[in-house]
């Protein structure tokens, strides 16, 4: 720092903007550098946001002109006209000023400093889309919840999911991206790629990974384990048997939803049921588990329900109806499949 200016004169400088380059660069490392030092540059932002730059550079000295003013009070007081008597005062009123102001902006800061913590619910049926505030990107499937805090205040930015969302987590190598889902198990990340499913009452959690890598946190036995996960693959984790399943995919079928598609590619009938249903909010009874065999492939997007499962009739000459009116406004349809 320049030693024929004082710290003040150049915070005074900073904050009006007249400072660029190196000297700019110079003031903000310094302010950085301690708390003691982020104090000062409060206060002398707090004058400025009352007062006018060059008024405050002049009343700096406040003690010796309180000293001044008081010498002199006496003997011109029968002199002092209107106006005298104001600047006089403003002298007096400055300190106790200038404290509400540094009071006033410690309150705003604290204000700053509070996380509140949001919460994302997507409607049976329809998927949504948000920016975290690290400025990671998530699609929410139908049917979940999303918990986060408004601002990644540690070293862990931290969210919590019941239900699907894919994630393309932003890159930050000093803080890791845990995501925390139900029964005891968490998926963790720097920056990457991938798509999890876990709703609360499921039997399996499922993560599929297509770029970076991420270590799927578990529960075993009464152990915490830990299973890294590569690109093109999905681990499967039974919340019953604690039993975790590696498989290689494209992800495209598992993928397909955040992009209005159904995509089925050589898909068990339970799986491919399970899609619709979530992509529909309907659930399905298969009445004979001998149907559970069928495999299927195809690519949906805009078709309706019945047009698919007219697929699967030809396919498979499965039949299926409705258990209950489709016309009725009910929460939830049911299709038996026969």
């Amino acid at each position: 720092m320049n030693e024929k200016k004082s710290i003040e004169q150049k915070l005074f400088d900073y904050y009006d903007g007249k400072l660029e380059g190196a000297e700019q660069y110079a003031v903000k490392s310094w302010i950085d550098a301690s708390e003691e030092n982020r104090q000062i540059a409060r206060r002398v932002y707090s004058l400025l946001l009352a007062l006018d730059v060059h008024q405050v550079k002049k009343e700096t000295d406040t003690e010796k002109a309180l000293k001044k003013t008081k010498g002199r009070m006496i003997a011109q007081r029968k002199k002092l006209n209107w106006w005298q008597w104001a600047q006089r005062a403003a002298a007096v009123l400055f300190i106790p000023l200038v404290v509400l102001l540094v009071w006033q902006q410690n309150r705003i800061e604290e204000e700053e400093l509070k996380v509140e913590t949001l919460e994302v619910h997507t409607t049976p049926g329809m998927t949504t889309r948000l920016t975290l505030p690290d400025g990671s990107l998530v699609c929410l499937n139908s049917g979940s919840v999303l918990t986060y805090p408004s601002r990644f205040t540690d070293n862990m930015r931290s969210v919590r999911l019941s239900g699907e969302a894919y994630f393309e987590v932003a890159k930050d190598p000093q803080r890791r991206f845990i995501v925390h889902t139900p029964q005891q198990s968490a998926i963790e990340v720097y920056g990457t790629c991938f798509n999890v499913e876990a709703y609360e009452n499921a039997p399996d959690i499922t993560t599929t990974l297509t770029e970076g890598q991420v270590g799927f946190l578990y529960k075993k036995g009464q152990n915490i384990k830990r299973s890294l996960l590569h690109p093109g693959q999905k681990l499967v984790y039974n919340v019953a048997t604690q039993r975790l399943s590696r498989y290689q995919t494209s992800g495209r079928s598992e993928l397909s939803w955040k992009d209005g598609q159904i995509i089925f590619e050589n898909t068990p009938l339970p799986e491919a049921l399970r899609m619709l249903g979530k992509r529909f909010n309907i659930d399905f009874v298969v009445k004979d588990n001998r149907l559970n065999k069928n495999r299927f492939t195809g690519t949906f997007t805009t078709q309706r329900l019945e047009k698919i499962l007219k697929h699967f009739e030809i396919s498979s000459r499965i039949r299926w109806r409705y258990l209950n009116d489709p016309d009725i406004n009910q929460e939830k349809m049911k299709i038996e499949i026969y």
